[in-house]
């Protein structure tokens, strides 16, 4: 008998060592620098225009909101780490962008009519065990999207997770750059609608370890969810490029909108 899944640890998104130990292994050098490349397939997918206001939630370091601005945009970026917004700020700073990063709670953050599109990028979505903190997420992009503005959401998706695997546990291990060792243990719940991922860090006579989840969606029930929610036009792709979303895709890409304002669109 497997054993039963182990919730991670409370707010583990909210612990800086996590991040900080683990941040080469999550955002690769080569990733980064597809940050550009995502951002302008972005814009074109949400038919952006020069000069639109963006709200990139859970914007880590920034690597996407610093592309956006490059390419013209007004942008804000919120992530709950401190840490990453002081970093943002500062890149931004440096390269003389004008954007902007607020350190706030996504289940909190805000700001009514004010944005044409909001992003939640690269599996920064799920991470709450009571689903209703997702609700509150999207709830709180709708009240921030201007009427007729866009969310664009990615995630990794259900159908991925269960192809990758023999079972709900799997296991492996990866050697990093600088010759530590990291194993990993991944086990889903019964119905696969959770992940708990275990990362183990061997370094020398050091061990570490870290412990994160995440709810995992297939694309009917992230529209729905959606839908419920009060967004419309709600379509899914299986990348940036737009391509359909299909059962082979890794991630999926939702793009919904809040309804016009009736008497703005006369």
């Amino acid at each position: 008998m497997e054993k039963a899944v182990n919730m991670p640890a409370s707010e583990w998104y909210n612990d800086p060592e996590y991040w900080n130990a683990n941040r080469s292994f999550i955002w690769s050098g080569k990733r980064i620098e597809m940050s550009e490349t995502a951002a302008s397939k972005i814009a074109e997918l949400l038919g952006m225009k020069p000069g639109d206001s963006i709200l990139d939630m859970a914007c880590g370091f920034g690597r996407h909101s610093l592309a956006f601005s490059k390419h013209g945009y007004s942008v804000t970026g919120v992530d709950l780490n401190p840490d990453f917004i002081q970093e943002a700020t500062q890149k931004a700073a440096d390269s003389g962008l004008d954007a902007r990063f607020i350190c706030a709670d996504m289940r909190e953050y805000v700001e009514s009519d004010s944005f044409d599109s909001i992003t939640i990028m690269y599996n920064s979505f799920g991470y709450f065990p009571d689903p209703e903190d997702d609700r509150k997420v999207l709830e709180n992009c709708l009240l921030s999207l201007k009427p007729g503005g866009s969310l664009l959401l990615q995630v990794v998706s259900r159908d991925s997770c269960m192809r990758s695997r023999n079972s709900k546990r799997f296991r492996y291990w990866h050697e990093e750059e600088n010759g530590s060792i990291r194993l990993e243990e991944a086990v889903a719940n019964d119905d696969w609608t959770w992940n708990t991922t275990r990362w183990i860090i061997l370094e020398g006579a050091e061990r570490r370890e870290y412990t994160y989840g995440m709810r995992l969606y297939d694309s009917s029930e992230l529209g729905d969810l959606l839908s419920s929610v009060g967004f419309s036009g709600i379509k899914a792709f299986g990348n940036l490029s737009g391509e359909p979303y299909g059962s082979d895709a890794h991630h999926i890409v939702l793009c919904a909108q809040k309804p016009a304002d009736p008497l703005t669109s006369l």
